[in-house]
């Protein structure tokens, strides 16, 4: 029930915002509405956005579900069946949801599985204080990207692929499904191939294999060594390392936020077994 009530609020609240986007007129946006939207070649300078802006996506996100599980059941859904199946029924019913929205609105409401970078660190504050520090839940300064095993959880591959692999077809407003790779993937052709084997297999939307790169800004040289500061090279200390956060690179970690530059210190690989990620 309480997860039905914050899913009608927030479906009302991307509404809202809807109607008031839809007030905007063409003119305002002269490059997105010169056919960028679909049926946006048709609208005169003055006329309103409304019947452009409705073929987008209002999207329900949601983190946390292996914390979530961890302090419902215990354990979370990489580590018992049981939490697995439970992941799986509260992000069906959040799927249900959007499904009803969709028909009531008239609009295209879907699951989003967001990394939320800002609110992972927020929420967990605010819980922290709230409830104190519980084991497995509120005990690091971030919240798991929506579905995703625990970044810290040592598990192959195959293994992570298994898991979050059913989401994908409920979450369909976006996702991702990555591997850390321990290593440069430049020298690793063959981890990348399993990576896509591994989606293929499982039917999943979108992949990413995470690897550094640190580069030195006065000779260019490049590694991928995290821990990387001072160039082999020309002895320059002038490193930049870059990581992917979520589906894409932002530049040098020191940009981003604290709740995920701590995930990322918690990060392992995900290596052996019959995943075929040979040399990770």
């Amino acid at each position: 029930q309480k997860l039905e009530k914050y899913c009608d609020i927030t479906a009302r609240q991307l509404y809202d915002r809807y109607k008031f986007q839809s007030t905007a007129i063409a003119k305002q946006f002269p490059l997105l509405m010169s056919g960028l939207w679909e049926d946006s070649e048709n609208l005169k300078p003055n006329d309103t956005i409304a019947s452009v802006i409705k073929h987008g996506t209002l999207g329900v996100g949601f983190i946390g579900l292996a914390e979530c599980l961890t302090a419902l059941t215990g354990k979370h859904h990489a580590e018992s069946e049981e939490s697995q199946k439970l992941g799986l029924e509260i992000v069906g019913l959040i799927h249900e949801c959007c499904e009803n929205y969709s028909e009531r609105y008239d609009l295209n409401y879907s699951v989003l599985a967001t990394p939320a970078e800002g609110l992972s660190g927020r929420f967990t504050r605010i819980d922290q204080k709230e409830f104190g520090t519980i084991l497995g839940v509120t005990d690091r300064e971030y919240y798991t990207n929506s579905n995703h095993v625990p970044v810290w959880y040592k598990c192959t591959a195959e293994q992570k692929a298994k898991i979050e692999a059913p989401y994908h077809a409920m979450t369909e407003g976006g996702h991702i499904f990555y591997i850390e790779l321990d290593g440069d993937a430049t020298h690793n052709p063959e981890s990348v191939e399993a990576v896509v084997d591994l989606m293929d297999k499982y039917n999943m939307g979108y992949g990413s294999v995470n690897h550094t790169r640190s580069r030195c800004l006065d000779c260019g040289f490049e590694n991928a060594d995290a821990d990387l500061k001072e160039c082999p090279v020309c002895g320059s200390k002038n490193i930049d390392t870059i990581q992917r956060i979520t589906g894409y690179l932002v530049g040098t970690t020191e940009r981003w936020n604290n709740a995920k530059r701590a995930e990322l210190r918690d990060r392992v690989t995900h290596i052996g077994g019959d995943n075929g990620i040979k040399g990770a």
